[in-house]
């Protein structure tokens, strides 16, 4: 067998690209997915719930409320102070954060009264 003949055995060995790409995610999470799948395939007629099917309508339910929920659940206690730092130098002047926590502490600065408010 030459070489042309092999390079064209070679490309059609070659599967097509797949449109799916895998994903990790928590065994409780892939748990419930499943079982919700299963249960919408309960019925006698019609074709199968795809796992994907269920995820494409539940991100078409998400609004940017639930987006920013997600995002402020991740932030430490250390990230929210970072945030109402960078917010407080942003309206009063620069301050060394080392000020700052002694303003927190002390908490008789008015304009602190926006951490009440934060994330």
């Amino acid at each position: 067998m030459n070489t042309t003949e092999n390079s064209e055995n070679h490309k059609k060995a070659r599967r097509p690209r797949s449109n799916t790409t895998p994903m990790r995610l928590l065994k409780t999470t892939a748990k419930e997915l499943k079982s919700i799948v299963t249960s919408l395939n309960k019925k006698p007629l019609g074709k199968k719930v795809r796992v994907d099917e269920v995820i494409v309508k539940a991100l078409s339910l998400l609004k940017e409320r639930h987006l920013e929920e997600i995002k402020e659940s991740t932030l430490t206690n250390a990230d929210k102070l970072e945030l109402t730092y960078r917010e407080y130098c942003k309206s009063n002047g620069q301050i060394s954060k080392d000020e700052y926590i002694g303003r927190l502490l002390k908490g008789d600065d008015k304009s602190l009264d926006h951490i009440a408010e934060a994330p």
